[in-house]
């Protein structure tokens, strides 16, 4: 037995087919644009079959070439006549010929057929539009590595949007994300996940600091030295962890929050001040030659950087298999 659930979702597209097929017809029909109560419920097979007998001729070489009964064609020929309130055909000893109403009916049936074609096809050709969350800072190298996996499964286009890390679990559960490049360690309950850049992160400090002749920094050359650092709430799990990987590591740095997101302003907060460093990737660090970036250690802290959709979604696949 289907269930109320199927059958409602019946209806509805029963109605949206009325709907769509009425405001079709009726001015063709000369009846101008229908209202709510005036459309009937005339459904796409009712005008297969009902072009089928114009074209044919005759109800029994229709009903041949559509495959099913003559009576049942019959059937369904009288219920449109009933329900678009007019006679279709004559009735004749040699077959079936149209009235006026008929071959009105039929003139805006082919029409709307062939309406119905076209959209159905340029739906089918239409390219899908994947919707990218994308923390930031996020280097190109790294967006063209995703943007290889998520495209080498289909074809479609991609729109990026710029969210934190703690916001794209949401939005790619409930759908409106398909993809997210975010920074782990972050909840990953119902996400598929694949790593897309694990790379160690280094100092960032303007050219004329007092560590910048040095090639490689260690933990104990960064003491007294203040850490220019994003809101930790953007990504609350990777904050957490490389501040505590730092510490343990004997730097406990004063933290300089910048809020902008502005590489002009980032740039701006480190040159010329001789006690204030950044930690960047050194992907995600090139391209100004006012700034240097240095390798720190032993045991640098990571930069984790994830591509993930959500696992009941469609997209799953597309990580699972590349």
């Amino acid at each position: 037995m289907p269930s109320a659930n199927g059958k409602r979702g019946r209806e509805r597209q029963d109605r949206f087919m009325t709907d769509a097929i009425g405001w079709c017809l009726w001015p063709q029909m000369g009846l101008g644009e229908p209202g709510m109560d005036e459309i009937p419920g005339v459904e796409l097979r009712h005008l297969r079959y009902f072009a089928a007998v114009a074209e044919a001729g005759t109800v029994t070489e229709a009903a041949r070439r559509l495959r099913i009964a003559q009576p049942s064609l019959s059937q369904q020929i009288r219920l449109l006549e009933r329900r678009i309130g007019t006679t279709l055909f004559r009735r004749l000893p040699q077959g079936m010929e149209l009235t006026e109403g008929g071959r009105l009916l039929l003139e805006g049936a082919n029409r709307a057929l062939a309406e119905l074609s076209s959209s159905v096809a340029a739906a089918r050709a239409a390219v899908p539009v994947a919707t990218v969350g994308v923390c930031r800072g996020v280097a190109e190298s790294v967006l063209a590595h995703a943007e290889r996996i998520i495209t080498r499964g289909g074809r479609h286009r991609i729109s990026y949007q710029q969210v934190d890390s703690r916001r794209q679990g949401d939005l790619l559960r409930d759908g409106t994300l398909a993809f997210g490049i975010l920074r782990a360690p972050v909840d990953t309950a119902g996400l598929e996940l694949r790593t897309i850049n694990d790379e160690p992160l280094g100092v960032v400090l303007h050219s004329r600091h007092p560590l910048a002749h040095r090639p490689r920094l260690t933990w104990s050359d960064l003491t007294g030295q203040r850490l220019l650092w994003f809101p930790s709430e953007r990504a609350p799990g990777y904050a957490a962890a490389v501040l505590a990987h730092v510490r343990e590591r004997g730097w406990t740095a004063e933290t300089i929050t910048e809020d902008h997101g502005s590489h002009t302003l980032f740039r701006h907060r480190l040159i010329g001040q001789d006690d204030l460093v950044a930690l960047r990737t050194s992907s995600g660090s090139q391209g100004d030659a006012e700034l240097l970036w240095r390798p720190v250690g032993p045991e640098p802290p990571y930069e984790h950087l994830l591509l993930v959709t959500s696992a009941r979604s469609s997209w799953g696949p597309y990580l699972r298999n590349s």
